[in-house]
């Protein structure tokens, strides 16, 4: 099986290919607001021939929370190619991703975070002694009041300037994850394939907390 991952929620735009479960390829670049102009060059650049494109059997893509452009141009380019060459999209969630990538580095207890907005972070909560969960509940609260929630968490996300102290640390989700979790949670995710799929911004998140910021 060949999954093509597709990695755009972050200033880490990056793409992969993984065969059952191997990575065969990845390319990536980190800047901000440069998606749209660098997706399709870094998936030229692992799949150069249309036969490539043909063997693929999906296009894993994270879908969010994140920035809510570069969510939009991800999706928008999994479509894109999907639909025509009938190929299924994996919709896969970031914070998954990037629970799979910092488990990698560290084995603590987990706040895996993104930012959405001043101090405000999409986060949530992974304890060292759980197993590995694809949808984790998403929460949305000023980062500060996270912090002094759980003293005792190792912080991992895309801003670690939000802590002062240095207490967080920079972990960014990349497609060589959104490839892999595609791959081993290809069937569980096969029926949210539908033309009418929208990325997961937990907006409604955001609004609520406009309110009470306006109270």
């Amino acid at each position: 099986m060949l999954i093509l991952g597709i990695e755009t929620a972050t200033r880490n735009c990056s793409v992969a290919l993984v065969r059952d479960g191997v990575i065969i390829d990845h390319a990536s670049h980190i800047g901000r607001a440069i998606h749209s102009e660098i997706l399709l060059s870094l998936i030229s650049q692992i799949l150069p021939e249309k036969t490539l494109l043909n063997e693929l059997n999906a296009i894993a893509v994270s879908i969010g929370p994140g920035s809510y452009t570069g969510l939009r141009i991800g999706l928008a380019t999994a479509k894109g190619l999907a639909f025509p060459n009938k190929l299924s999209i994996l919709p896969i969630p970031t914070l998954a991703v990037l629970e799979l990538r910092a488990r990698r580095l560290w084995r603590d207890n987990l706040i895996l975070f993104v930012k959405s907005h001043r101090d405000l972070i999409y986060y949530c909560v992974a304890r060292a002694e759980e197993s590995f969960v694809l949808q984790r509940p998403v929460q949305h609260n000023h980062f500060a009041l996270v912090c002094s929630e759980y003293p005792d968490f190792h912080f991992a996300g895309d801003s670690p300037e939000l802590a002062a102290d240095g207490a967080a640390k920079e972990c960014l989700p990349d497609g060589v994850d959104v490839a892999l979790l595609g791959y081993q949670y290809y069937e569980q995710l096969l029926p949210m394939s539908k033309p009418d799929l929208e990325p997961a911004y937990h907006s409604e998140m955001e609004i609520q907390a406009w309110q009470q910021n306006s109270k």
